[in-house]
């Protein structure tokens, strides 16, 4: 009977699952796309509940298309990207980010929102520092763990597992906890090669109270891929996959890494191949170089070296570009071409325009000099390897005024010589720390591209290798079902199941020539980048940015919310007036509210309380909110970016604006203090949402209505005017008051607001250029 071992692979937009037999032939594939959200700041989340789903419709309908017995199945094994799952005790999710909702539990690893706990992580020097390369990413967890700790301290006190989302994946699949050395070496900075976490480290970055358990929130017990875990699949993932009860389940890969299994071992013309003189690039939305040795290589700017992380025994160094399939599809879009012809072409686009270009240039190599006159540097999400700058941008020099599709064309190849003189940056660095690549062997969706693979070859002066199979990926993670069932070895499954189809050259002469001197362009195009950050530059426009408080600054709707908070204190015995409420609960969020209330009737608000009362808000909201007087026009006239900061919840902020007709012309710059750690009167939110912007707090401006508002602005070292035209206002009370918080002036028409903003502007001391 035919034994079989199914791989299943989540990445940034899908989980699938592929069905191998014992020599690496795929039998059957499944395919389930997963959500996504993306908001302002960099965020990135996931919900894993959502994963676990697709992860099991397709490995039942996978396993269901194979046609094989429950009996063939001898093991499972699994592949993610690097994202961080946050579950509580109970394994129930926990919010990680912004919006405060439960099931967006997960981070994924192109969320850039920790990159300033990466900037401090990094300048604290610490050892383990060593093992990334010199300096830590912030998609990498450790920076993550900080962001939560500083931004989201109830989800990290809460949270008693921290899962990389491989990880996760083998716990659902089997409840066991341990986790990968892949995943903890890698993104963790667990030190497999002295078997230890450094609780120093930790301590030095915040996070030492994940010690104080013995590291179990993130892993007490850590094994190497491939390693049987528990008593194999559970009875309910089981019943779920409509697979076998006991299956075999082996520690995980993060998804890369799998790519790398399912192809730098495998053999050639029947020769089998060595690892150590290979490079695996893996090309998906991102691109990961993955090389293997017998010895630790330190090498600036490239992760690792990682020890078992791969290979048992051996040292894997990583590099990577944080965008690729990515980075294609962002510059695509760019060209005014390309969206009526997308929706022309359908799925078939990218091939239509590669034939095309075929056509024109008369060879694969030929095809790049048809983007000669372009250069393009595709740093659009940071440069993570060689110079492992996550504030590098892209950069663009030959374009043009065309908008026909023979310059999207051009464009197309352009993209694609960048990328792959990116790559070539990286290689260079490997060979400079004491690799020698016989053969670069690529994977992953656009390695299925034959453009894409000559390109990176002739820039790249390698050969390029692609595998036999179609799903390298997937049959790297089913290798270590193939492992776990005690099949065979890591080194012998990957020299057993996996081979390569063909090999390309690098073309000579003429070719070669063009790519030195694109290479030459490219490198001259990535110094001026940085030359230009870093060069002094002319004081902004002040105001930058303008902040808008939401209830009683853009929608007037304090006498609403504060008449049924009131009449919730009376339902609990606290009668307040209307200057009272005022007084007590104007510029608090809704729980802070509460809170007070809980204190003033010296009694728990009973279950339900509170949801009850924040329902009758938001159905008053919706039939009764309307825009402050004037607000419109003032937004319309002001030339600085505009947002909102609110300490009003985000489903309260939306309902209003849209009701209002502001939401469209604001969103998606709205942040609330739910996405803080502290509300009003600390800072925290006007600092999240200027970061977010990317302008210096002494650039803005806030208007705001209340003194825990502007209280909250002048701490975080902003101008503030205090708001007084909303109907709940008392002008000849509280401007007096609003001014002692810290408010260099008051106003109650808000049409005047840009004429008052650009009053202060010519008040402000000039500010010497450069200084």
């Amino acid at each position: 009977m035919v034994e079989a071992f199914i791989g299943v692979d989540v990445g940034t937009g899908s989980a699938r699952a592929g069905v191998f037999d014992a020599g690496g032939t795929l039998i059957a594939s499944a395919k389930r796309p997963i959500a996504i959200w993306h908001e302002p700041g960099g965020v990135v989340e996931h919900s894993s509940a959502d994963i676990w789903s697709a992860v099991c419709q397709s490995a039942r309908e996978a396993a269901a298309a194979s046609r094989l017995p429950l009996g063939a199945f001898k093991g499972i094994g699994f592949d993610a990207t690097c994202s961080l799952v946050v579950l509580d005790a109970a394994g129930a999710p926990l919010s990680v980010g912004p919006s405060g909702e439960p099931k967006r539990d997960t981070i994924v690893w192109m969320d850039h929102r920790a990159a300033g706990e990466a900037d401090a992580i990094n300048a604290g020097g610490h050892d383990v520092l060593r093992y990334v390369g010199g300096a830590i990413s912030p998609e990498m967890q450790t920076p993550k763990l900080a962001w939560l700790a500083k931004h989201k301290p109830r989800t990290f006190a809460e949270a008693a597992h921290f899962f990389d989302l491989t990880d996760f994946l083998t716990w659902r699949a089997s409840g066991a906890e341990e986790r990968s050395v892949c995943t903890a070496t890698c993104k963790f900075t667990y030190l497999a090669h002295e078997k230890r976490w450094s609780a120093d480290y930790f301590e030095s970055i915040g996070l030492g109270a994940l010690a104080q358990d013995g590291f179990r929130r993130i892993g007490a017990e850590v094994v190497e891929p491939g390693t049987a875990l528990g008593e194999g699949l559970s009875a309910a993932a089981a019943a779920e996959m409509g697979l076998p009860v006991g299956l075999p389940v082996g520690a995980g890969f993060i998804d890369a890494h799998a790519g790398a299994a399912g192809t730098l071992g495998a053999s050639f013309a029947g020769v089998p191949g060595d690892p150590r003189r290979r490079l695996a690039l893996i090309l998906g939305t991102s691109a990961c170089c993955m090389a293997v040795s017998d010895e630790p290589r330190f090498i600036d700017g490239l992760w690792g070296p990682y020890f078992s992380a791969l290979t048992p025994n051996q040292w894997l160094t990583e590099g990577g570009q944080s965008a690729f399939g990515a980075a294609i599809d962002h510059m695509m879009r760019m060209h005014p071409a390309y969206a009526a012809f997308a929706a022309k072409a359908g799925p078939a686009a990218f091939e239509t325009i590669e034939r095309d270009c075929l056509a024109r240039a008369g060879s694969l190599s030929g095809a790049a000099r048809l983007g000669a006159e372009l250069t393009i540097v595709p740093d659009f999400l940071g440069n993570r390897s060689p110079f492992a700058d996550p504030k590098m941008r892209g950069a663009m020099v030959g374009l043009d005024l065309r908008e026909d599709y023979e310059s999207l064309c051009e464009f197309y190849v352009a993209g694609l010589t960048g990328l792959a003189h990116g790559v070539a940056q990286i290689i260079r660095s490997l060979e400079k720390g004491g690799y020698d690549f016989e053969t670069l062997v690529v994977s992953g969706g656009a390695a299925r591209s034959p453009l894409v693979r000559q390109i990176i070859a002739d820039a790249c002066g390698k050969p390029v290798a692609s595998p036999a199979t179609s799903e390298p990926v997937l049959l790297g993670a089913a290798m270590l079902g193939a492992v776990a069932a005690g099949r065979r070895t890591l080194p012998e499954a990957m020299a057993a199941m996996s081979s390569l189809a063909s090999e390309i050259q690098p073309a000579r002469g003429e070719i070669a020539a063009f790519h030195r001197s694109k290479r030459r362009a490219f490198e001259i195009l990535q110094k001026a980048e940085r030359q230009l950050r870093a060069a002094p530059r002319a004081p902004a426009q002040w105001p930058a940015l303008v902040i808008f408080d939401c209830d009683g600054v853009l929608v007037d709707s304090e006498n609403i919310a504060l008449l049924e908070v009131r009449r919730g204190a009376a339902e609990l015995g606290v009668r307040l007036s209307a200057a009272q409420a005022i007084d007590r609960f104007l510029g608090f969020s809704f729980d802070e509210s509460m809170q007070r209330i809980e204190i003033e009737s010296g009694a728990r608000v009973p279950e339900g309380f509170r949801s009850r009362v924040a329902a009758r808000i938001l159905a008053r909201l919706e039939l009764e909110v309307a825009a402050v007087a004037g607000v419109r026009e003032a937004i319309g006239a002001l030339s600085a970016k505009v947002c909102v900061a609110s300490s009003s919840g985000p489903e309260r902020i939306e309902r209003s604006l849209k009701k209002a007709g502001l939401y469209d012309r604001l969103a998606p710059n709205i942040f609330s203090t739910s996405m803080v750690s502290r509300g009003k009167p600390h800072p925290d939110v006007f600092l999240h949402a200027a970061r977010a912007m990317g302008v210096s707090p002494q650039d803005c401006l806030v208007i705001e209505d209340s003194l825990p508002g502007v209280t909250a602005a002048a701490a975080a070292g902003m101008a503030v005017f205090g708001f007084a035209g909303g109907s709940h206002f008392k002008a000849a009370k509280q401007s007096p008051r609003l001014k002692a918080a810290g408010a260099s002036l008051t106003f109650r028409d808000m049409r005047r607001l840009p004429d008052l903003a650009a009053a202060a502007a010519r008040a402000r001391p000039r500010v010497r250029e450069g200084a």
